[in-house]
């Protein structure tokens, strides 16, 4: 009917003109037709950007993103309501076993949040951010340490999707930031930022860091160079400027532990250019720094599960809890180290094709503090000291000499999306990793695999990805796609699997 009527209108409009074919043609263009109301209906704001149509009222904007699907592991770990990504699409300690999963956050986190930009006059904005990661499945804050407690002292084998990760339950638990923009001077803010190689991996990766296909995604130890907290700081300076086709930003975090950070203190300094008309495209580069004090890992204890031999339960599986006594189930470990890190990022744009690839280092080393107190972690939770009340207890709650040997390990990806045409993608990218053997002498490894005798043995993992994605409309992304990942040598010790295949299929809507 709608293309009928189209027909209809051009027919009289013709009709019409050769009426009036004797009559003089005004030299003036005839007006633009008025744009139509992106909130006419809800299939014209569907088909609208959030550019386009924005939900802006005196210079704050309401946005949002909901992604859930359904995803299927050959060795997989069940939903954990609290957890960032939900699932665990990529292998990890507590995959194993075939499963469907109702699956949330596949390639983004689903998010609520509030922009900001007030003109101030002679070219300067006022801006600021507020945003909160969420389970759409549960309606929960993405809050990983909750995740790790809901799991304490279990079996792996009884475990479901768990983590450590810099989101904990937070109201702002993705950013909450304040600052002024310049077009020349650039946009200097203050508050719970993203890392700079958090930004940079969700740019330079092909998948754009999808939570089920890309490591970066899945685990946010890569864009805080080693600890997953480090993804962002609580509290830190963030400047980005661009100069012609160069650019540089950096961060530096202001206060520690106490500020809800994830380390002591942290610096990051970048430095980027795009180059373009270079072979028809546009190539660009980015190189990243960063250094950070007394950054932490929390974990949890892990009960075991055994046949009894004896007893009148003999032949029956029976599972300890391996939480220590006089403590609470809310307590976690840490692990703490000062990392060093570098980045380097690519890619190539050349019309529907672009490239790209990556290499990222990081060293950990043990920290510089102890910590025999304990300390609160982020989000609030509590890890004990190694000294209560003056007396040593034989549990260690704050590893200080992880890595007496130091820790290294290198990351590299290379990959490519397609876009077929203004609403369908296609992507893909080999994403390795390796760690250095930081055993320290006189042990040695032994073992392979999964039986490998420490996670401080040389190991791998690796995964290979590809996602179609397809836009009906601008703001829904209907999705599918896969990823084969595998972990070896010491990257495998305690795990119960060494792969997982995840197909996986899900709808995005950005509001």
């Amino acid at each position: 009917m709608k293309a009928l009527g189209v027909a209809a209108l051009a027919t009289l409009g013709f009709v019409g003109f050769a009426h009036a074919a004797d009559v003089p043609l005004p030299t003036t263009k005839p007006a633009a037709p008025p744009q139509q109301n992106c909130f006419a209906n809800v299939w014209a704001y569907l088909d609208s950007t959030a550019a386009d149509c924005p939900l802006t009222y005196a210079g704050f904007t309401l946005y949002a993103t909901l992604d859930a699907g359904l995803m299927y592991n050959t060795n997989g770990a069940a939903w954990n309501p609290a957890f960032v990504n939900g699932t665990q699409g990529l292998i990890s300690k507590q995959s194993y076993g075939s499963k469907w999963l109702w699956s949330p956050n596949n390639i983004n986190q689903s998010v609520i949040g509030l922009k900001m930009s007030e003109p101030l006059g002679y070219g300067w904005s006022l801006v600021g951010t507020l945003e909160a990661g969420f389970d759409p499945l549960s309606g929960w804050l993405a809050n990983s340490q909750r995740s790790q407690v809901m799991n304490n002292g279990k079996a792996l084998i009884l475990q479901s999707a768990n983590g450590d990760s810099s989101r904990s339950g937070q109201w702002d638990n993705s950013q909450f930031f304040i600052g002024v923009n310049n077009k020349t001077y650039g946009t200097l803010v203050f508050g719970r930022v993203n890392s700079l190689a958090l930004d940079a991996l969700i740019a330079y990766d092909p998948l754009g860091a999808a939570y089920a296909f890309s490591p970066f995604g899945f685990t946010g130890a890569y864009a805080g160079f080693s600890d997953t907290q480090l993804a962002r700081s609580n509290t830190a300076f963030k400047y980005r400027v661009d100069y012609g086709n160069f650019r540089a930003a950096g961060i530096a975090q202001v206060g520690g532990y106490d500020q809800g950070n994830g380390s002591a203190s942290m610096w990051q300094g970048q430095l980027g250019a795009d180059v373009p008309n270079l072979f028809g495209g546009v190539l660009s580069v980015d190189a990243i720094g960063s250094y950070a004090k007394d950054g932490q890992n929390t974990s949890i204890f892990t009960g075991t599960c055994a046949v009894l031999k004896s007893g009148p339960f003999a032949g029956q599986t029976g599972c300890t809890n391996a939480i220590p006594n006089f403590y609470s189930d809310d307590d976690l470990k840490a692990t703490l180290s000062n990392n060093t890190g570098f980045m380097l990022v690519g890619k190539y744009k050349w019309g529907p094709w672009q490239a790209m690839g990556g290499w990222e280092y990081f060293r950990q080393a043990n920290p510089s503090d102890d910590y025999p107190n304990g300390f609160k972690t982020i989000g609030g939770y509590n890890v004990p000291g190694n000294i209560l009340n003056n007396k040593n207890f034989p549990t260690v709650w704050i590893t200080t000499n992880a890595y007496n040997v130091n820790r290294v390990e290198n990351i590299f990806w290379v990959g490519g999306k397609y876009a077929i045409n203004d609403r369908l993608d296609v992507m893909g990218a080999f994403y390795y990793i390796e760690q250095n053997n930081f055993l320290a002498a006189p042990a040695v490894c032994t073992g392979t695999g999964i039986h490998i005798s420490s996670s401080a043995c040389a190991g791998a993992y690796d995964a290979l990805s590809f996602l179609i994605d397809y836009r009906p409309v601008k703001r829904i992304d209907v999705y599918a796609g896969v990823s084969l990942s595998n972990v070896y040598g010491g990257l495998a010790n305690g795990y119960l699997a060494a792969q997982n295949i995840d197909p996986t299929i899900g709808v995005r809507v950005k509001f």
